[in-house]
């Protein structure tokens, strides 16, 4: 699910009012938040939330492996292991298709003809940004900044909808100690919001539309106003 659709605009408000009414119920509200969180990360395709759940689970049990170990060594061992199974997952999704395409290239150029097999695979929706959070989590364990939570905070944490498809990376340390804060709904930084939300507009629509990138040898020269092009789907 992407933000600018119909299927956002439905899902959202159910969301909103949900979240809203479940606040004073912290455990109940985590697993609303990952259940819905999964229903947008699946909507495209539920398979993924397999890779989701599975990088979730495996960065837990990495974080709850630092934490036991006595010794350093033992420490930076599954910290290393971490880092290694998480930049494995990413480059196995992002770049499988260019290696395999770059050694059959290379052996076509010395005359010989590769027939591997036809695997393409597909880049799932935001795969960088929870890759590197569950290593933020990871670093920061290893370096006694966050003990480990709970799983079902962070799989929240991993898995929250509102930065899952397009960031940005929220370090573990930022995010998870306001999931053991006990909200309450009548206390809303709505001046806050706003004025995030007006600045960003303001980045987005104005910003970026009179600071376009000149052609090579031209002088660069501001738009007539702000444009409206085409939503597009690009790889993280």
């Amino acid at each position: 699910m992407l933000f600018p659709t119909i299927q956002f605009g439905i899902f959202f408000p159910i969301v909103f009012v949900g979240s809203w009414l479940l606040r004073p119920h912290p455990r109940r509200w985590k697993l609303f938040m990952l259940v819905a969180s999964y229903v947008f990360y699946g909507w495209w395709d539920w398979h993924y939330c397999l890779l989701l759940a599975g990088v979730t689970v495996a960065n837990q049990v990495f974080v709850v492996g630092i934490n036991e170990a006595r010794s350093h060594g033992a420490k930076r061992a599954w910290c290393l292991v971490a880092v290694a199974a998480n930049v494995g997952v990413l480059g196995y999704f992002k770049y499988y298709n260019f290696f395999v395409d770059s050694v059959m290239n290379g052996f076509d150029k010395l005359g010989i003809s590769l027939a591997p097999p036809l695997v393409q695979v597909i880049l799932p929706i935001g795969i960088s940004f929870f890759t590197f959070q569950a290593m933020s989590y990871v670093i920061d364990a290893y370096r006694d900044n966050l003990k480990p939570v709970g799983l079902l905070d962070f799989a929240v944490y991993l898995s929250f909808f509102p930065h899952l498809v397009a960031g940005p990376i929220v370090r573990a340390t930022e995010f998870l100690p306001q999931l053991r804060k006990r909200a309450d709904p009548r206390h809303i930084e709505a001046a806050h919001a706003f004025r995030l939300i007006v600045a960003g507009m303001f980045k987005k629509v104005v910003v970026s539309s009179f600071r376009r990138v000149p052609r090579s040898g031209s002088t660069p020269r501001p738009s007539s106003g702000p444009t409206c092009r085409r939503p597009s789907v690009r790889s993280t």
